[in-house]
């Protein structure tokens, strides 16, 4: 119908006052001269334009932005984030490697990890801290293409069924956060425009390796 006379992007300039003089002056000329399918076409456009006028004045109240962030922030992290991330694998533990020899366990040490997702590759340092809790220092890098945006990303460790902690890795990839000892941890990478990178944690309740020292 309408495409025979004025196509829909004609006519919602048309109705909403956006149309060059030109266009507007045929179209009006055409309605006046009792074309009923664009009469027909004029009224539902007015229709539209109108509903969209009062839809845009009605104020969204900063209280249901703020739930309704955090509910997409909920969906995301608990349900999509680990189905679309690419998973890292394990390249090297400190706590499996033996120790060189000449040397022996003087009190706990770091555990270094380090993991590779295509050209994206995590380092993770855990450190003692008091009680039950570990502190990890780590670094995601991917290439150079994805360091230019020089932005941070939010860092996420969670459980099989809840959030453990998170935090925001800065412009580097640089980040650190606490956590409790636990284990099926797995950590992810939210990297903007990109597919989030995650990793499995190992088993993280045994106690950190004794840290090296020379056999005198």
């Amino acid at each position: 119908m309408t495409q025979k006379h004025f196509t829909d992007e004609r006519w919602s300039d048309y109705v909403r006052g956006l149309s060059p003089a030109p266009d507007a002056a045929a179209i009006h000329q055409h309605l006046e001269a009792g074309c009923e399918p664009c009469e027909r076409s004029f009224r539902f456009w007015t229709i539209v334009a109108e509903v969209a006028n009062s839809e845009a004045q009605n104020e969204v109240s900063e209280g249901q932005v703020r739930i309704s962030r955090s509910a997409y922030l909920s969906w995301w992290r608990g349900r999509m984030l680990p189905q679309r991330a690419t998973m890292a694998r394990l390249l090297f533990d400190s706590m499996l490697a033996p120790l060189p020899a000449g040397v022996r366990g003087h009190g706990p040490s770091s555990r270094r990890i380090l993991g590779r997702a295509g050209q994206w590759s995590l380092d993770l340092r855990f450190e003692p801290s008091p009680g039950k809790h570990l502190f990890l220092v780590g670094q995601i890098l991917g290439p150079e293409s994805a360091q230019s945006h020089k932005t941070g990303f939010p860092v996420l460790l969670m459980s099989p069924d809840a959030l453990v902690a998170e935090t925001t890795a800065n412009q580097f990839g640089e980040f650190q956060l606490q956590l409790q000892r636990a284990n099926g941890l797995r950590i992810y990478a939210d990297v903007p425009g990109r597919r989030p990178i995650g990793m499995s944690l190992p088993d993280l309740q045994s106690p950190l390796p004794p840290e090296d020292t020379p056999v005198p």
